[in-house]
């Protein structure tokens, strides 16, 4: 049996990981570490699973959605997801030494190792439900503004930094890249029924302004939660940090990699339900 793309949920990008086989470089084992990125990525795969095997997320049952939810566990392994990423990010500055420098020696910095601490804690602490809900309704007051004058300014510096590195618009289009390859995994299992490439393409972008909308709640809230702790010119620093070039270009070299192997797990993911799906029907 065929399905349609429209019964089936996006993959929402921010809880997509990476879950490609290979070797993890050693060469890399500096950001690594310097990043925190063992522990960033158990809490990534903790998300993708969770996104993609919420209630409702597949029509599977029974042996079926079973065997799907072990397709994920091994898509969703965390050290293949971080040895993936490391691949690519040093492509990405196989060139550019001063660029990994500079993030270096800021993630060294005492400014540097907490701020990665916090943002480590909060994505964490957000896994749980009851604690997302109220990063969401803190964020609500903030842009509301009615009595918080605090929690406004805290907001405008947060938006400065992700201005600073267009952490909206990268991600926006992540989600429609990473989106688009999921479909083609399910068509490529002839799980759907046939589209062409123009037509699939104009429904991902119909999702659009979706995906922004929830992007724009998750980062917002999610900082918001993350920098609470730091003082305003520890904020007003960390914001003229991420302003700078070198940043920037480390910021982009990242989201570089991350395109790269998140289009690869939305196709994996994809294939790997059109399967389950061919499979029930038989």
């Amino acid at each position: 049996m065929q399905y349609r793309l429209s019964q089936f949920l996006i993959l929402p990008v921010l809880a997509l990981c990476l879950a490609v086989l290979a070797p993890r470089p050693a060469v890399a084992s500096d950001l690594s570490e310097a990043f925190l990125l063992p522990e960033l990525f158990d809490i990534m795969a903790e998300e993708g699973r969770a996104s993609v095997l919420a209630d409702g997320a597949t029509p599977l049952q029974g042996s079926a959605l079973r065997a799907f939810q072990d397709d994920v566990a091994a898509i969703y392994a965390p050290d293949r997801m971080l040895s993936a990423f490391l691949t690519e990010m040093e492509k990405e500055l196989a060139t550019r030494p001063d660029v990994r420098t500079d993030a270096l020696e800021f993630a060294a910095t005492d400014a540097g190792k907490q701020i990665l601490q916090l943002e480590i804690a909060a994505r964490e602490a957000l896994l749980q439900d009851e604690i997302d809900e109220m990063a969401r309704m803190t964020l609500l007051e903030a842009r509301q503004g009615n009595r918080d004058t605090a929690k406004v300014a805290r907001l405008d510096l947060v938006r400065q930094r992700i201005a600073a590195n267009d952490l909206i618009e990268l991600n926006v289009s992540l989600g429609l890249n990473t989106s688009f390859a999921y479909y083609r995994g399910m068509m490529a299992e002839n799980a759907v029924q046939g589209l062409s490439s123009e037509m699939l393409l104009q429904l991902v972008w119909a999702q659009e302004p979706a995906i922004r909308a929830d992007i724009e709640d998750w980062i917002e809230s999610y900082f918001l939660m993350a920098y609470q702790p730091l003082a305003e010119d520890q904020m007003q620093d960390y914001v003229a940090y991420v302003s700078t070039p070198l940043a920037q270009e480390f910021n982009r070299a990242m989201f570089r990699a991350f395109d790269t192997v998140f289009s690869e797990i939305s196709l994996q993911v994809g294939r790997a339900l059109g399967r389950r799906l061919n499979i029930e029907e038989l």
